[in-house]
């Protein structure tokens, strides 16, 4: 078993009684401190939490079973970092969405050395662009793979900023069309 420290002065302690609840009581013979020791599973639970979060495993799958696993770890499902309001005015902004799963999609906005806002959602549409928009100043021109609401999303937030699709993604739907080797007169042209 673990020695109990006096949490005043950090020497070790002995047992001194039980309390009604069942919990030890223990006593600092330097200090003369009589205390319970509360023992503080928090690092434990995120651990627990965090290899959750980071495997393919049902949470019914995890120790403890379903609902002592949420119980433990439900302090932990609220955290999750805002990026910085962006008051800063940029020249040329890019935006995109990347699905990390079928339901779970992440907006991003970069500039051209760093990523200045995201946003977590279920798919690209106009609400969401308009999230990640509000934390941001208009630019002068934005830049976007041309997704689902995005254009509505623009016009709504940012009038008066120019928008420009992305060459690569303007590519890869041409690209799409005429495949890499075309069988037609225009796609071999194209």
């Amino acid at each position: 078993m673990k020695q109990v420290v006096c949490p005043d002065c950090g020497r070790k302690c002995i047992k001194h009684g039980i309390l009604k609840s069942g919990s030890q009581r223990w006593f600092c013979k330097h200090c003369k401190v009589a205390f319970t020791n509360k023992i503080n599973t928090d690092s434990n639970d995120l651990k627990l939490f965090l290899k959750w979060l980071f495997s393919k495993q049902l949470q019914q799958h995890m120790p403890g079973r379903g609902r002592t696993f949420r119980r433990k770890t439900s302090k932990f499902g609220s955290i999750w970092c805002l990026p910085p309001k962006i008051e800063e005015v940029y020249d040329v902004l890019y935006f995109d969405g990347i699905y990390l799963t079928r339901k779970l999609c992440v907006l991003i906005c970069c500039s051209k050395d760093h990523v200045l806002g995201w946003y977590v959602c279920r798919y690209e549409n106009s609400r969401a662009w308009q999230a990640l928009m509000d934390r941001i100043a208009p630019p002068r021109v934005v830049i976007s793979d041309g997704g689902s609401g995005f254009a509505k999303a623009l016009a709504k937030r940012w009038p008066t900023s120019n928008h420009q699709r992305c060459l690569f993604h303007v590519f890869a739907q041409v690209r799409r069309y005429t495949t890499s080797a075309p069988k037609t007169i225009a796609g071999k042209a194209l």
